[in-house]
């Protein structure tokens, strides 16, 4: 029998396959194969990882008459110790950004801990879109929109009068570090109550109720219980809050007025007039490094707390003061933006009360700008090649995400999501000196680079949400009938995912049309709707320039919404079905 046997021929060794082999034996590549997600790590490592690289490189090189010297030196770290005006600026802006970080932390905390606690379940989703979707407007209309309150004859102050309460301005609503503080926390709001919001969800109920069972009074529970069990999500808040505002370049100049520029404005003022790049590089380092530190120490001082388990269980006892709390609070986050559409319908020639009368006028000059028209079109082109690039790299990298664990997925995944740990504008700058070292010129693509390096961790994270949800058995189904891994891809897990993508789609698309900051830096000729409203800003406050914001914010909002409704909507549906499946007997 033995004699009888058919021999079959050795395989061919892998260095014998020709090219084409090699591309069709890529197509049964596993889902869970790394190689799903390396285009993405290497995107982030030539647009992100190899920039850095070389700031830090740029920061041990000199700079005479405009160029940068390849010769090694310490000068740079010299000056930056030796002259204290960058020292204290520094300091300052870490006091400033730091107490703007802990107010609003403090002040999201009793907003949170309503929804979080009181509401009931199916209705947190209304409260929570209320908080959060603010932070997907225009980050440049926002802040424009407290230039409209702030000054001397900002509404603020012309309310003040109008009500008899001073005939004078009030110093705190005049330009200056106060009205930088009072909008950083504006600004920090919707960020600061998600990371509380998702730390007091799922905290048990039975735990604040057996302190209070056990005689504890409510500041009792608060200090023993609450607060300390939420720790680590009050830390996120306060990290995830300095992170954003750190390197804020737009406030300080729009709102700060002539005594407010802090730390960014003096790094950016380096690739400017000044023409230091290498000192402008050692400026950028000097604040990532110090960010990391006051983040360790943080860490290490909070300690780590492993999260709950979601819970629906709330508290039914009402809390009038709470309701009345969160009530105010949304009023806050939508007043100002609620004065900017008022001042674009306001018929008198400048911005602020009175109110003389109602007008589309400045809305029908606005449509009739040509140059407001060709900006509209270079973001939403900008915006178009971001999104479709972010998705392409995104999505595979989020299926091999969601198919692994590990130390080694650990770590991908942190490395696609960093960029959003790192301040735009040292983002920006990064860019334009990794760049400009292998003689990259500025322009529409790198452009376009520098959102999709946003874009890409959003695309990720909502994406991986919603594969890891999902049930795998349908498509291991589909390939044990046959089907190759890249068709159960496209005729299992994409039409499940959709959703998804489309709401990772939507959120990145209004994040690349409202994004100022790297837009800025990284610009040479073109410009996106953003710039031109800032430009404008530079030169006159105009009802023009509320009616551009206008439109700006209800095109934000208006993506955003349907992003939200789009992922609530199919979450609801997947729920329904589960319920409603039948149950074997």
């Amino acid at each position: 029998m033995e004699a009888e046997r058919t021999t079959l021929p050795a395989p061919l060794p892998a260095r014998a396959r020709s090219p084409l082999a090699r591309l069709r034996a890529l197509r049964h590549v596993g889902l869970d194969h790394p190689l799903m997600s390396s285009p993405a790590l290497v995107f982030v490592a030539l647009a992100f990882a190899l920039p850095m690289a070389v700031v830090v490189l740029y920061t041990f090189w000199p700079t005479r008459s405009g160029e940068v010297v390849h010769d090694f030196t310490l000068d740079n770290y010299s000056r930056l110790f030796s002259e204290s005006i960058y020292v204290r600026t520094l300091l300052k802006t870490f006091w400033i950004v730091g107490l703007s970080s802990l107010i609003t932390v403090a002040a999201t905390f009793p907003f949170a801990y309503f929804v979080a606690t009181k509401v009931r379940p199916s209705r947190r989703m209304a409260w929570i879109l209320l908080a959060v979707l603010p932070f997907f407007t225009s980050y440049l209309i926002r802040v424009f929109s407290w230039l409209n309150i702030f000054g001397t004859q900002g509404a603020a102050n012309k309310a003040v009068a109008a009500l008899g309460l001073s005939d004078q301005p009030l110093g705190v609503f005049e330009q200056g570090t106060a009205a930088i503080i009072i909008t950083f926390v504006y600004l920090l709001f919707p960020l600061a109550f998600l990371t509380s919001y998702v730390t007091l969800e799922r905290m048990d109920p039975g735990l604040r109720e057996a302190a209070a069972d056990l005689g504890a009074r409510p500041w009792q529970v608060l200090a023993k219980v609450t607060l300390p069990l939420s720790a680590t999500g009050l830390l996120a808040g306060f990290s995830f809050a300095f992170i954003a505002m750190v390197g804020d370049y737009v406030t300080p100049r729009l709102i700060g007025g002539t005594k407010g520029s802090l730390f960014s404005n003096l790094m950016i003022n380096q690739f400017g007039l000044s023409v230091q790049w290498g000192y402008g590089a050692t400026l950028a380092l000097a604040l990532l490094v110090s960010i990391l530190i006051l983040l360790v120490v943080l860490r290490i001082a909070v300690g780590t707390r492993p999260a709950g388990e979601f819970t629906r269980r709330y508290e039914r006892q009402r809390s009038p003061f709470l309701a009345a709390y969160s009530t105010a609070f949304v009023l806050f986050l939508y007043l100002p933006i609620a004065l900017v559409v008022l001042f674009a319908f306001n018929d008198a020639p400048f911005v602020g009360f009175p109110i003389t009368g109602f007008t589309t006028d400045w809305f029908s000059q606005v449509l009739d700008n040509p140059d407001v028209i060709n900006a509209f079109y270079t973001s939403l082109e900008v915006a178009g090649w971001s999104v479709l690039l972010a998705t392409l790299l995104g999505v595979p990298a989020a299926v091999q995400l969601a198919r692994t664990s590990g130390r080694a997925r650990n770590l991908r995944l942190t490395a696609l999501t960093l960029p959003l740990l790192v301040p735009p504008v040292v983002l920006g700058l990064g860019i334009i000196i990794g760049l400009n070292a292998i003689g990259v010129a500025r322009g529409f693509w790198l452009i376009v680079l520098g959102h999709v390096l946003l874009i890409l961790p959003i695309v990720v994270l909502v994406v991986l949400a919603r594969l890891e949800g999902m049930d795998q058995n349908q498509e291991l189904a589909a390939m044990d009938l046959g089907a190759p891994p890249w068709r159960a891809l496209l005729s299992v897990t994409a039409p499940q995912a959709f959703p998804a993508i489309v709401a990772a789609a939507m959120l990145g698309f209004a994040l690349s049309m409202d994004e100022f900051i790297l837009t800025f830096l990284v610009t040479s000729t073109t410009t996106t709707l953003p710039l031109y409203v800032y430009s404008s800003l530079r030169f006159e406050i105009s009802p023009s320039l509320d009616a551009i914001s206008t439109l700006i914010l209800s095109g934000s909002l208006l993506i955003t919404l349907l992003a939200a409704v789009v992922l609530v909507g199919t979450r609801s549906v997947r729920g329904r079905h589960r319920r409603n499946r039948p149950r074997p007997i």
